[in-house]
């Protein structure tokens, strides 16, 4: 590669988030020599929140697709395969697993990717950690450019940004201002790639959100009405939804929002119901208004007075936190939720 000449670039996106970003960056005119996916016929559903087969978008913005078969890209047959390839640089836009040790020495210009968090990517490394902004009530996010090691977000920071929510927004439209701010920022790298060689390091020490698992997510009907709505709107699609039970039937909320300070019932006790579909629940401060959700049982509906399943925020993020140190004892949970576990009320 000549003075002149703008990195050549290897994407690693398997999941739906990443899209927008390289699309944004393939229409400024940079060259992308293929983006990296998980072979369809490799995949867990459920394992994977936002899964895409990245076969389709590649054709659509003109780059080679290549599908592998290990997300850990450990198969041989996918080290062959990517180590077949010309490129200068690896961005990882959409790939939730460690990239190993030998493609980051493969590639002369190293690995980029993107990380952050309320507290900015040292504050915040690990899992989630925008449904975790989300679901904590966070005003902004710091969202980092870094060189991506061995480690766990701990590389080198080359460029940061930081966008900011409305009390309206959800998991996608937090995706939304993610990628618009990561794909300026690599556009930026790419137009002037001494940035690569110019970043700063990171503390040694930091601090994580732990990694959250669909059975996580369950309604806590003792908390404001305002707060439910909100998570809600963290763990809405691509995401596994937040979730309750009538009985044997599990329910799952995709998106409500706050009605009223009236209360006729128990909370988690259904208020009224409307012919549309929708109904009403009661909360600790006034009734919920559920306007989009799916049952387990496809005859299930609701009906005024039923009683739906509530699990304490806190005991969730009790089983969370302590399944995180359990398996990772060296990471040092973020203090956001420290504090959210050990305040005495469990409403946030």
């Amino acid at each position: 590669m000549t003075s002149h000449q703008t990195p050549r670039i290897l994407v690693l996106c398997t999941v739906s988030t990443g899209l927008d970003a390289v699309a944004a960056v393939s229409r400024r005119g940079f060259e992308l020599v293929g983006i990296v996916g998980l072979a369809p016929d490799r995949v867990n559903p459920e394992a994977i929140s936002g899964y895409v087969d990245v076969g389709g978008f590649a054709r659509m913005i003109g780059v080679p697709a290549h599908h592998v078969h290990s997300y850990s890209l450990t198969d041989d047959c996918d080290r062959q395969t990517l180590e077949s390839l010309e490129f200068d640089l690896v961005w990882v836009a959409g790939w939730q697993r460690l990239v190993p040790p030998w493609l980051i020495d493969r590639s002369r210009l190293g690995v980029i990717g993107g990380h952050g968090s309320p507290d900015g990517i040292t504050g915040g490394r690990g899992r989630s950690p925008q449904n975790w902004a989300l679901l904590l009530g966070c005003s902004q996010f710091d969202l980092a450019l870094f060189r991506i090691t061995a480690g766990v977000d701990d590389g080198p920071i080359i460029l940061q940004r930081t966008f900011f929510y409305r009390p309206d927004d959800d998991i996608s439209t937090s995706y939304y201002r993610a990628s618009l701010a990561m794909a300026e920022m690599v556009c930026e790298v790419l137009t002037f790639p001494e940035l690569l060689v110019r970043g700063y390091t990171q503390p040694v020490a930091g601090q994580y959100f732990p990694q959250r698992r669909p059975e996580d997510g369950v309604v806590d009907w003792f908390q404001p009405a305002a707060t439910i709505a909100r998570h809600c709107r963290a763990l809405t699609k691509p995401y596994p939804g937040l979730r309750t039970a009538a009985g044997m039937t599990n329910v799952t909320l995709w998106a409500c929002s706050a009605f009223d300070d009236k209360l006729d019932g128990l909370p988690g006790e259904i208020s009224n119901c409307f012919v549309s579909g929708d109904f009403l629940v009661n909360c600790l401060d006034g009734r919920l208004l559920v306007r989009s959700w799916t049952a387990s049982d496809a005859v299930w509906r609701p009906e005024a007075g039923v009683q739906f399943r509530s699990v304490p925020f806190r005991d969730q993020l009790r089983v969370i936190v302590d399944r995180h140190c359990a398996r990772s004892p060296d990471q040092t949970i973020s203090p956001r939720i420290r504090l959210h576990l050990e305040s005495g009320p469990t409403t946030v």
